[in-house]
């Protein structure tokens, strides 16, 4: 179906939407997806969740959900058989996830089995002592209101149009609020049938295949949907409403092919074929970059769902139906989702803490997309729209148990920016080798990111620990100041390189330095790793200029060194000055120079990487400015005591971040 022109579409979609709209659309997405689960009403639980050891004496091979939903008493009676294999000798009880706001009817395993249901755990009493290697099967009969469960609406129910719509979005603890499991993502179940009751009016949809769809004496009907590859429980998920339904098909190999469905609101219908023509190209493209779509024997699709963001259920992306506008407008997100079946659902981070696996590897496949339609430059200003703030977190999320940070900026976007950097470093042969051979080494499996590391060392054939260290699981990035000058006998140019970020330690980065000479350009690549660092350069002619890292591919601030401005002189340089006074209370001035005019953006952000108030946004001629700042939000309150940054950019020229203490 209109492959090729949809191709020609797009680009001319992203040539109109530009840069600076992609940066607001992303941006509007990070803060929907984010804002789900800060809306908690019980964070409490989502922590108990998080940290309690769930049976880890088990191995869970199998999980059957027979859910009965009635959408009028917004109520699920539910029974789920889990199989699994003892891990340990003398097994004699088992410890299950689910909600109290979950009433358990019975238990059993060929008998009733005693059981306790109390902190969000249910604990069963086998009938008798298992051995390693045995299996367990256990039938839980339970029901319901699952949206009542933590405020965070991992089951919901909602209207459109005035019809009902049902939906799940477990991830990350949600899962047990709605079904009994062993909620570890580590723990994979070989297969999962998913069989739900409806009332006939309602079509569901799940992950897998649907087998069949039997319609009962009372009317309802009952979808009969398997997974037959292996699925951790965040993963699994049903939509439901009186969806209208269309089709495409991904062909593949020797003539083989497998359908891509969608599932959709029917006002939405002709928007969302709009829309989603770009889904098949995507499947193409990321097939030839990441190996070929990993459930090829099932489907691909999508099905509307009334949240802001979406989620990339395993083989059924959930997909808000704000998104749906017919315009592309969001093709990002589509093709966001469907490199999750790679990178989130073929291979799930091990731990949560990881997850930038998961969401920085999907933030980075929308910008291989981009480049994929709109050549280099495309690429490179998707990237350069990821650079949101300081990123004064880690991407490696050392408290699993916050839910900010798991869904933070840092995660989602420096986590791009480690895989374009990475891909500088490796070169690209090397990079996309590596991420095809991640995918078959942890295929169905989990990983972490000492696993990635070491496929990337192995394709790259050199030590890359100290990469991953100071981008990963270090903070912030390299603020540079340089300096340059020529011999004219010789032509050699003398570069110095200084690191002068203060709040993080030192970085070791090939810096890209493009050297403009009466004859023409010349690149070098030095690697810089000191305090202060001396490069000799030698150019065919005069030199003109020095840019270190024209294109982009290091996270950093860099400026030449500036010169003293005297008040009434027209500066020279570029300068961002430290603020005074520093500590404050009342009330702090910045003060910056402008050697030219241009478009200057001055922002604050918190220690979380949020933007607290924008102080200046528009064009300025050259000058020196000071702008005062009172302690107040965008929002109009006082922000709490603490760290704060401030950066500024003038067109696209960024300076390093500086930092200000407020106190009260």
């Amino acid at each position: 179906m209109r492959h090729g022109g949809c191709l020609v579409g797009i680009v001319a979609v992203l040539c109109v939407l530009g840069t600076a709209r992609a940066q607001d659309a992303h941006r509007e997405i990070i803060k929907m997806e984010r804002a789900r689960f800060l809306r908690a009403k019980d964070r409490l639980k989502l922590r108990q969740m998080a940290t309690a050891t769930s049976a880890r004496d088990l191995d869970v091979t199998y999980y059957r959900l027979e859910l009965a939903i009635d959408p009028s008493a917004k109520q699920l009676s539910g029974e789920v058989t889990i199989r699994a294999v003892s891990l340990v000798d003398d097994l004699q009880e088992v410890t299950l996830d689910l909600f109290n706001n979950m009433a358990v009817a019975e238990v059993r395993s060929g008998q009733s089995l005693s059981y306790l249901h109390k902190s969000n755990k249910l604990t069963v009493t086998l009938s008798h002592a298992y051995g390693v290697g045995e299996i367990v099967e256990l039938r839980v009969v339970y029901a319901g209101q699952p949206m009542l469960a933590g405020g965070f609406a991992s089951f919901d129910f909602d209207t459109h149009a005035g019809k009902p719509i049902i939906s799940t979005l477990s991830e990350p603890f949600g899962a047990p609020t709605w079904w009994p499991c062993k909620d570890d993502p580590a723990d994979k179940a070989d297969s999962v049938d998913v069989v739900v009751t409806v009332p006939g009016s309602l079509f569901v949809a799940s992950n897998g295949r649907l087998l069949d769809v039997a319609t009962n004496p009372d009317g309802t009907k009952t979808y009969f949907w398997a997974e037959r590859y292996p699925i951790s429980t965040y993963l699994v998920s049903v939509a439901i409403t009186n969806y209208a339904i269309f089709s495409d098909t991904f062909r593949y190999g020797d003539g083989q092919s497998m359908p891509v469905d969608f599932f959709v609101y029917p006002e939405h219908l002709s928007a969302a074929q709009e829309d989603f023509s770009v889904t098949v190209p995507m499947l193409e493209y990321y097939s030839t970059l990441f190996g070929l779509y990993p459930f090829v024997k099932e489907k691909y699709a999508m099905a509307e769902f009334p949240w802001a963001g979406a989620m990339e259920h395993q083989t059924c992306t959930s997909y808000g139906s704000g998104l749906v506008r017919g315009d592309h407008r969001y093709d990002w997100v589509v093709g966001h989702e469907l490199s999750h079946q790679w990178f989130g659902d073929l291979v799930t981070m091990k731990f949560w803490s990881h997850i930038w696996l998961n969401e920085g590897f999907a933030s980075y496949a929308e910008a291989l997309w981009s480049e994929h339609v709109g050549g280099e430059e495309a690429y490179h200003n998707y990237i350069d729209s990821f650079d949101l703030g300081p990123f004064p977190t880690s991407v490696f999320v050392y408290d699993s148990t916050d839910v900010a940070a798991l869904f933070s900026r840092t995660v989602y976007d420096k986590g791009a920016w480690v895989l374009h950097m990475l891909r500088h470093v490796m070169g690209d042969d090397a990079f996309f080798s590596a991420l095809q051979q991640y995918n078959q080494t942890y295929a169905f499996r989990n990983a972490t990111t000492e696993n990635f590391r070491d496929v990337c060392e192995a394709s790259y054939g050199h030590d890359l620990d100290w990469f991953f260290q100071q981008w990963v699981y270090g903070k912030f990035r390299p603020s540079y100041q340089y300096s340059w000058a020529q011999s004219s006998a010789t032509h050699l140019v003398s570069l110095k390189v200084k690191q002068v970020q203060s709040s993080t330690g030192l970085f070791k980065m090939p810096l890209d330095v493009r050297v403009s000479t009466d004859s023409g350009l010349q690149t070098f690549v030095v690697w810089d790793s000191l305090a202060s660092q001396d490069f000799q350069l030698q150019v065919s002619g005069a030199a003109t200029d020095v840019q270190i890292d024209p294109d982009g591919w290091v996270l950093k601030e860099i400026e030449q060194v500036p010169t003293a401005v005297a008040e009434n002189d027209v500066p020279e340089q570029f300068v961002l000055f430290q603020n005074f006074p520093n500590p404050f209370n009342a009330g702090t001035e910045i003060t910056y120079t402008l050697p030219r005019g241009g478009v200057v953006k001055l922002i604050l952000y918190n220690v979380l990487g949020q933007e607290v108030r924008t102080l200046q946004s528009g064009f300025q001629p050259a000058g020196r400015y000071t702008i005062r700042w009172d302690g107040v939000g965008a929002d109009g309150r006082l922000q709490p005591s603490g760290v704060y940054f401030y950066r500024i950019k003038l067109d696209n020229t960024a300076l390093p971040v500086r930092k200000m203490l407020l106190l009260k």
